[in-house]
Order: structure tokens, then C-alpha cells, then sequence
């Protein structure tokens, strides 16, 4: 039987060492891809950091909601003097 001369005995251990270079080549790409992600992305925080971040958001919608709230009470005031000077001056609604 011949031997194909590219094929080389190795031992058990060379092997080895051969794999682990290949998984480790592949592990310091990944750990280069989520540096790249942490670095641009992903932000670790506390449980306490947050509720902290949830509080400020909820307070930032409530002033939000009650600056609405008092346009709109604005407008209404708006329409029932528009309604009313309609009235006296007799003036079609649109």
C-alpha cells in the first residue's frame, strides 16, 4: 500500500495542540467581535441604575402628558370662544 507522501504521522499529542490552535483562533475572533459590540453597543448596568433610568423616563412622559393636558385644555377654551364670537356674529361653521 503507499503512502500518500502530504500525509504525516503525527502523534496524539500534536494533534492536539493543533486543535486547540484552531479553537483558539476562533475564540479570539469572537472575543474581538463582542469588544467591537460591547465598545459600540451593549452597556451593562445594575438592577439599581436601572429603575434609576426607568424613574427619570416615567417622570420625563408624566411632565410630558400634563404639558399636553394643558394644551389641550387651551384649545377647548380656544374653540368655545371661537363657537361663541360665531354666534354673535352669526357666521357659518365650517
Amino acid at each position: 500500500m503507499a503512502k500518500n507522501k502530504l500525509v504525516k504521522n503525527i502523534t496524539t499529542y500534536e494533534l492536539a495542540v493543533i486543535i486547540n490552535k484552531g479553537f483558539q483562533g476562533q475564540m479570539d475572533y469572537m472575543e474581538k467581535k463582542f469588544e467591537v459590540i460591547d465598545k459600540n453597543f451593549i452597556q451593562v448596568a445594575t438592577k439599581e441604575e436601572l429603575q434609576k433610568t426607568k424613574k427619570e423616563i416615567l417622570g420625563d412622559v408624566g411632565k410630558r402628558f400634563d404639558s399636553v393636558d394643558e394644551k389641550l385644555k387651551m384649545v377647548n377654551k380656544l374653540e368655545t370662544r371661537v363657537d361663541y364670537i360665531e354666534n354673535v356674529l352669526a357666521i357659518k361653521k365650517n
